[in-house]
């Protein structure tokens, strides 16, 4: 959330929150990056003996506009990034005078320089005060008067600590307890979220320890904890393609990363279960990056963004099946140079792309309460059709409704199913965009890479079987 093109004055700002708040989306994630300290770290160099350096004179519009599109919906903070001051360091990191500037390099030091937590933990308290309790007083003593009152369904503390500074385990554990001891005064009713693990193969032994309560302190609550995924083509240099997968095996990689994902996602969850039963899950980033995801110039096919879609779709039905409390897909805005192909908006205009259409189609649909019904795709054979995915659900209100994704390039005819008179299928497709699918002598045509919902009244039938014609 701290992308140039969300600043105010920006051309697409308004378009753009416009786009956030249409998604009227239960805990979404606030989380400015360590790519642009000026913007994410309101203190960024130690203090004097007569001043500090407290500043929020460039976060708080992002915050504040964010909070808006809201519109008092939950929300999730996470205010990431401690200050690379605050680790030991051969140097002091140097910050450009450019808040726009990406600084890939600022997060260094595996070592805190107070290794009790209670600096961190300071920080972060007087950050959270400054949102929270209406301001702070610092380390000379001084007061800093913010005005804000918001409130935080959730609180995560950092983000991929497995590597950024690297954090152990243990590390990771003693530092989240010191900070949600000093937070949870705060607000009583704030919950909190550990982990927020990487994609990149975390070690099992960060959920065997954290998820553990005798690693803890006394009374620390482990309320929810995170971990993220994304699927990409194999990256020899993640700033260069060379040695990447053609785009015609994107989709193959994808997936198959994706279900290998799931299996994961099982044994983590059996680890929960037995140390942390109350804990929830939140699976809070998940997309698709495409080769060289730094690159300053990508260059990727129009139609890698409705595959994307389709990727994240897959995995949001198949999490919802094991029991995931939240899933949420990332991110809401990047740019060339700053993880482009997980972008939901058009960067230059302020659109919303593929990968947006496709969650607000789900978000459409489907909410708590719901009930999943077993459900089948087949091929006229008779036999399980491995390139549509298919999962019923039956709605609170009673309404019917199906899920398909369409996991290949070629469009895929389905038959409606069996038993109802009126249908509606909605899909976003390469070819059919955002239209409606039209549906002939009770047949559709599912699009390219698709995901789609078919929905029909309560007085009819209920999802079963759902079959293809050839």
């Amino acid at each position: 959330m701290d992308a140039p093109q969300l600043r105010r004055g920006s051309p697409i700002h308004d378009k753009a929150f416009d786009a956030l708040r249409g998604l009227r989306v239960d805990l979404a994630r606030f989380l400015p990056w360590f790519s642009h300290p000026r913007l994410a770290v309101p203190e960024l160099t130690p203090p004097r003996d007569d001043t500090t350096s407290w500043n929020f004179d460039l976060l708080d519009p992002f915050v504040e506009d964010f909070v808006a599109a809201a519109e008092g919906r939950p929300v999730v903070a996470n205010f990431a990034t401690i200050p690379t001051w605050m680790f030991v360091t051969p140097e002091p990191v140097p910050v450009s005078d450019d808040p726009d500037e990406i600084h890939w390099e600022y997060e260094q030091g595996t070592e805190l320089r107070d290794p009790t937590c209670a600096e961190v933990a300071d920080y972060f308290y007087r950050l959270a005060s400054w949102y929270i309790a209406g301001g702070f007083t610092d380390e000379l003593g001084v007061w800093h008067e913010s005005g804000h009152r918001y409130r935080f369904a959730y609180w995560e503390v950092l983000c991929e600590p497995d590597v950024g500074h690297r954090l152990s385990p243990e590390t990771y554990t003693r530092l989240y307890d010191a900070v949600v001891t000093r937070l949870a005064p705060l607000d009583p009713e704030m919950k909190f979220i550990g982990l927020s693990l990487s994609h990149v193969h975390p070690q099992p032994e960060y959920y065997w320890h954290f998820l553990d309560a005798d690693n803890h302190a006394d009374g620390v609550p482990i309320d929810a904890f995170s971990y993220h995924f994304y699927a990409q083509p194999e990256i020899v240099n993640p700033f260069g393609a060379n040695g990447n997968a053609p785009y015609e095996h994107w989709r193959d990689i994808f997936f198959a990363q994706a279900d290998a994902f799931v299996d994961q996602v099982r044994h983590i969850d059996a680890v929960r279960r037995r140390l942390a039963p109350a804990a929830a899950t939140h699976i809070n980033e998940l997309g698709t990056f495409p080769p060289a995801p730094m690159d300053p110039t990508p260059d990727f096919p129009a139609e890698y963004w409705v595959l994307s879609g389709s990727v994240q779709s897959y995995l949001w039905a198949k999490l919802v099946e094991l029991g995931i409390d939240l899933v949420g897909i990332a991110e809401f805005i990047d740019y060339p140079g700053m993880n482009p192909g997980i972008s939901l908006l058009d960067w230059e205009t302020g659109e919303p792309n593929a990968r947006y259409d496709a969650l607000a189609l789900l978000l459409r649909h489907f909410g708590p309460g719901d009930t999943l019904v077993s459900t089948a795709a087949t091929a006229a054979y008779g036999y399980p059709d491995p390139r549509v995915h298919a999962q019923g659900y039956a709605s609170a209100a009673g309404d019917r409704k199906i899920l398909l994704i369409n996991k290949t390039a070629t469009p895929v005819p389905v038959a409606m199913p069996e038993g109802a008179r009126t249908f509606q299928l909605e899909q976003v497709g390469v070819t059919a965009g955002r239209q409606p699918a039209a549906i002939d002598d009770g047949v559709a045509v599912l699009d390219a890479h698709a995901t789609a919902v078919i929905s029909w009244p309560k007085t009819q039938a209920a999802p079963g079987e759902l079959a293809r014609q050839d």
